[in-house]
């Protein structure tokens, strides 16, 4: 079988990374995998072999205007020179939206099936904040019944998926993201409490600093909880357009002193491992790697009801859950795990337990993915 994957992550052009090395994994089982990735000219990406089978195509393009356009021609160019036969060759897509419209011409032009992956929880209230993701969620669903197979990483998607009415050729395989679970045992290194001796007690969060991530929330939360425990502090690595803005939030809240912005870190599960719980408080995630990454560095969790919560995540059997934009659950469940060891322990192992219970051995990941594509020629 051969593939013609449409995506938008950069970090396959990274040598050693693990999307480049999961990627090349695949070609195990696969005749040939060609990998388009929009990206701009100025990156200066040049197509890259991962393996012997699988490669990977920078679109180069101008502007992200182009991406799309760009990646049409090079994906037709890719499947002319070579020679993608019916009844054995599939377009896979990364997303729904533009990676999914890309696919679709494609598919479209020389008849292979579709097939469309779905990572986010584009059917959330809070996805359809502009115009521009409101577009983005109707041509989701224009494209969505077009696709011979939609595979999914997480039940909350599927459910949605289904309560929206959205007919699909067949039901949506659900497969999460696979974890490096050997690379996080492995880590260590960074320690927030040889960082931070002033704390006695670390909340720690990894996320990008935008609108959609609520860190606003966590601050104002952090705020109340630090009257009782002003020895605590709240961590948080990750960068984007806000940062500016909490940081101002946090001195005017006056806890300045006990939030710390790390910026962006490469070494977050060992982060995880050294914090005393691990805070995501996102409007909306369609899977939640973090928080599976918390599980496995036996940190405890506490998150918004998104994602995997209701699934995985289990209010006060392996973690503490609230509603999006509630405050006061927040400050209550950081106070819990503060104050509370038994509680805070019991949690932690209760999440490893569950969440390395259901990772699959690479091997069967591999060979997973690739019958759910597979299953499009049948």
């Amino acid at each position: 079988m051969k593939v013609l994957s449409i995506g938008t992550d950069r970090k396959m052009f990274e040598e050693g990374s693990n999307v480049a090395l999961r990627t090349a994994s695949y070609g195990g089982e696969m005749e040939e995998l060609h990998v388009i990735v929009f990206s701009l000219s100025e990156q200066k990406f040049k197509e890259k072999k991962l393996s012997e089978n699988v490669f990977v195509y920078p679109t180069n393009s101008f502007s992200r205007w182009l991406f799309v356009l760009d990646a049409i021609r090079l994906g037709k160019k890719i499947i002319r020179e070579k020679k993608f036969v019916r009844g054995d060759s599939v377009v896979t897509c990364q997303d729904p939206f533009e990676c999914g419209f890309v696919g679709w011409r494609i598919a479209k032009h020389f008849r292979l099936p579709l097939h469309l992956q779905i990572h986010t929880d584009f059917l959330s209230s809070y996805f359809k904040n502009s115009f521009f993701q409101r577009f983005r969620v109707f041509v989701a669903k224009f494209l969505l019944p077009k696709a011979m197979g939609v595979r999914v990483v997480s039940k909350r998607i599927a459910d949605s998926i289904n309560e929206a009415g959205i007919r699909l050729k067949r039901e949506p395989r659900i497969l999460p993201i696979r974890i490096d679970v050997e690379s996080i045992e492995k880590e260590n290194g960074a320690d927030l409490a040889k960082m931070f001796p002033q704390f006695k007690f670390i909340v720690f969060m990894a996320s990008r600093l935008t609108k959609e991530k609520r860190v606003s929330d966590a601050v104002e939360a952090f705020a109340e909880v630090s009257k009782k425990y002003p020895y605590a502090g709240l961590v948080i690595a990750g960068d984007g357009p806000l940062r500016k803005n909490l940081e101002q939030k946090s001195l005017t809240l006056g806890v300045d002193k006990n939030v710390v912005f790390l910026g962006w870190r490469d070494d977050i599960t060992a982060l995880m491992k050294s914090a005393g719980m691990f805070l995501s408080v996102s409007e909306f995630e369609g899977y939640g790697m973090s928080v599976v990454e918390a599980g496995l560095s036996k940190c405890p969790v506490l998150s918004t009801n998104v994602g995997l919560s209701g699934s995985v995540l289990v209010h006060k059997k392996n973690s503490y859950i609230c509603s999006v934009g509630d405050i006061i659950c927040i400050r209550d469940g950081i106070s819990a795990f503060i104050g509370d060891n038994v509680f805070r322990y019991n949690m932690a192992q209760n999440l490893y337990s569950d969440v390395s219970s259901g990772i699959p051995s690479k091997e069967n990941y591999v060979h997973s993915y690739v019958e759910i594509l597979k299953e499009t020629l049948k």
